[in-house]
């Protein structure tokens, strides 16, 4: 029968063996395509895995890398040794220093003088925490202005880790109180060492920021008489040092740190003499702080 059934509706046995044997096939073939599905989907899982794993790993390494650029270093209150080695520094003008260490000497401005809220000239200070031009420049102009004045609250860190002249150590003027009977200083730390902003500009200070100092730390506007754009002296000169190993070196004219610091800080002094009527005299007659005020005015020229 064409239905594999005899006459009397019984199954032959030749047709059943061949029908077991065809569903046997059919079967495999059915459990062949549910393992190739379930490893075409393990692959694909595979696959989105790994993807996910790479994207991970992409988005792991930019907030590690985003922590590790962002990382800045902390802003403390100055040692003992800091601020003693500032004030021993202020009375040595006796010798004159070699000049030739002051990179970014002061450069004359024409125009109106800059005055504090007092009405004394001032010295407008606008930095940034991040900032190696700013860190070793901070150091002269600390003790120049200590011998016109005191100057407290002053701060200690390091510049940015991931920029020019990384970990320079420095003075921190965000804190800094001054008061003096000749000047007026006003120091602004203006961003912090992840280049994060920290401080408001008075109209007037932004305008003088950006017009006569381009925008660029450090600048230092001196009664309106004097600029003073970048670092004073090579950032290289404080390399792998600590503040306290910086000022236990202050006082060393010998030293090349201790030399260099003291050059620009009677040129500091010289263009502050300038803008104050050359107050008080035993400042700004010294020898070293009046052979810097002929360098400044040969400069004016």
């Amino acid at each position: 029968m064409a239905d594999g059934r005899d006459d009397k509706g019984r199954t032959s046995p030749k047709y059943g063996a061949k029908k077991a044997a065809t569903e046997r096939i059919a079967a495999q073939r059915a459990a062949q395509q549910r393992t190739d599905r379930k490893h075409n989907l393990l692959m694909a899982g595979g696959g989105v895995l790994a993807v996910v794993l790479v994207i991970g790993g992409i988005v792991f390494a930019g907030l590690s890398s985003k922590k590790s650029s962002t990382t800045i270093h902390p802003v403390v209150a100055a040692s003992d040794t800091v601020t003693n080695a500032i004030n021993a520094a202020v009375p040595l003008t006796s010798t004159a220093p070699d000049l030739s260490t002051v990179t970014g000497p002061p450069k004359p401005l024409t125009g109106a003088a800059l005055t504090g809220t007092s009405g004394k000239p001032e010295v407008l200070y606008i930095g940034a925490e991040f900032c190696p031009y700013c860190a070793v420049t901070r150091w002269p102009l600390a003790i120049a202005l200590s011998r016109f004045g005191t100057l407290s609250n002053l701060q200690t860190t390091y510049s940015a880790a991931n920029d020019t002249g990384p970990n320079t150590p420095t003075l921190d003027f965000g804190h800094a109180t001054y008061k003096s009977d000749y000047i007026d200083f006003t120091g602004i730390e203006y961003e912090d060492g992840a280049k994060k902003v920290i401080a408001t500009l008075t109209p007037q200070q932004a305008s003088l920021f950006q017009s006569v100092g381009g925008g660029f730390f450090p600048f230092i506007d001196l009664g309106g008489k004097w600029v003073q754009s970048g670092a004073s002296y090579p950032t290289a000169t404080l390399a792998g040092l600590t503040p306290d190993a910086v000022a236990a070196q202050l006082t060393n004219s010998s030293s090349k740190i201790g030399s260099t610091i003291q050059a620009s800080a009677n040129v500091f002094t010289a263009a502050i003499c300038s803008m104050d009527g050359d107050k008080p005299a035993s400042v700004c007659t010294a020898t070293g702080v009046a052979a810097a005020t002929t360098a400044l005015v040969a400069l004016a020229k």
